[in-house]
């Protein structure tokens, strides 16, 4: 049995025409320059007749069924299993709209089917035959380019902002591949942070870990790729004070990131053999019943008329959608299963999350888990909104309102939790 890894990279660019809608905080916002191009970029592994590929796709999200599609289009294509096809999004803010959400605009079908779902099937199957033995190494260093972005203000209002003290990771992994002739082919590096330090801008960009990744691809003569990991509750930490800025200040937090992640890059240990293993598992998160009907009204009542931003467009829909569950008599499920892709490299575990999580939930996860760097990936096989943590409830802000209002039945409290217990289970199912 050939226990050697193997690997194949390739890269697809995907950036779009000038003049389309940029998805993130407004739907009126419309591209007008291009400040770098945005990319897929797939890694396709291969160890002992187990395959599994990861695609990092820089753009904001990528909407549920689509990302189903695509999936099922490279498995069909590269015979490499539907669950273990990991499409995760970066999550900059200055993409084509791939994803949708009622009050931010609609899906860019154009795009979507003249550019993006073509480019991000070819390089799947690019990537899987181009496979090739390689040796790994990683490492783990600090960066602070992010930070806890749920700011407290003066009326004890949660603002979107720069918050020192509350819980955040600092931890940047870099993974590195070589070949036989002992040249670096790829790197993937990830870390929890959004993409939105362009702010309301119109250029197109992969927002600051392009910087970051280029830097470290120039060094290394290796395609690298970014993944990005929990940044529900994190920012980027701008020169501003706050998480949003413009182009000039994208560019200088980049080359912060990527002075970190190179510092990381040239502190990597001997490249070795590592094992690799894949899982196709699941999320049962346990949900509550449906608000009543007459909370429902309540709510329809209160924003009849006044939907002129996406949140009071999202929240109108929502209970408008409750209530007809409502009337139509429809059951509450007790729990909603989530699917959950997970790839171990050497030391690393990936682990897809369709949701923007909460940095404290993988920091906890990690607390658990002795064995492994668990990195669990935010916006990875789907689009879910926000996943915070029980102690944030009450202090509401933006994400916690759209956490209340994602489905029809809102998860518990006590969600994290439940999403710990789970994604461990499903940890120590690999080998």
């Amino acid at each position: 049995m050939n226990n050697k890894l193997l690997l194949g990279i390739a890269r697809e660019i995907i950036t779009p025409e000038i003049g389309g809608n940029l998805y993130g905080y407004n739907p009126n916002i419309y591209s007008e320059s291009v400040n770098d191009d945005l990319t897929a970029t797939a890694f396709a592994f291969s160890q002992n007749e187990k395959t599994a590929i990861m695609i990092s796709i820089t753009v904001c999200g990528v909407a549920n069924y689509l990302q189903e599609e695509i999936r099922k289009e490279i498995n069909e294509k590269t015979g490499v299993p539907f669950g273990n096809i990991i499409l995760a999004a970066t999550h900059t803010h200055s993409a084509p709209n791939t994803s949708g959400g009622f009050g931010w605009g609609e899906i860019d079908i154009e795009y979507v089917n003249g550019i993006f779902r073509p480019a991000i099937v070819k390089v799947g199957v690019d990537a899987f035959n181009n496979l090739q033995p390689v040796t790994v190494a990683s490492a783990v260093g600090k960066s602070y380019v992010g930070i806890n972005r749920r700011e407290l203000n003066e009326n004890n209002d949660i603002v979107l902002g720069q918050n020192p003290w509350g819980p955040f990771n600092p931890d940047m992994t870099v993974i590195s591949f070589k070949n036989e002739e002992d040249a670096v082919v790829g790197n993937i590096i990830s870390y929890g942070c959004h993409g939105t330090s362009a702010g309301l801008n119109h250029e197109v960009t992969r927002d600051w870990p392009g910087y970051m990744t280029d830097a470290v691809e120039t060094v290394s003569g290796g395609i690298t790729a970014f993944f990005n990991g929990p940044e529900g509750d994190v920012g980027p930490r701008l020169s501003n004070g706050k998480t949003i800025g413009n182009i000039k200040l994208t560019a200088e937090l980049g080359a912060i990131a990527a002075s970190d992640a190179l510092k990381i890059y040239n502190s990597l240990p001997e490249y070795a053999d590592v094992d690799f293993d894949v899982f196709d598992g699941q999320l049962n998160l346990p949900l509550l019943p449906k608000v009543s009907l007459e909370e429902a009204e309540k709510w329809i009542a209160e924003y009849e008329g006044k939907d002129t931003w996406p949140l009071a467009k999202r929240r109108l829909l929502h209970y408008k959608e409750v209530k007809k569950a409502i009337l139509n008599g429809d059951n509450d499920n007790e729990y909603r299963p989530v699917p959950q892709s997970l790839i171990k490299l050497g030391n690393v575990v990936f682990a897809s999350c369709p949701y923007e999580l909460f940095s404290e939930i993988n920091l906890r996860i990690q607390k658990e888990v002795k064995d492994y760097n668990v990195i669990v990936l935010s916006n990875a096989n789907g689009i879910g909104g926000y996943f915070p943590t029980q102690s944030e409830l009450c202090r509401l802000g933006y994400e916690i309102l759209m956490f209340f209002i994602d489905d029809i039945q809102c998860y518990t409290d006590d969600a994290d939790y439940q999403f710990i217990k789970e994604t461990i289970k499903n940890i120590e199912k690999i080998k």
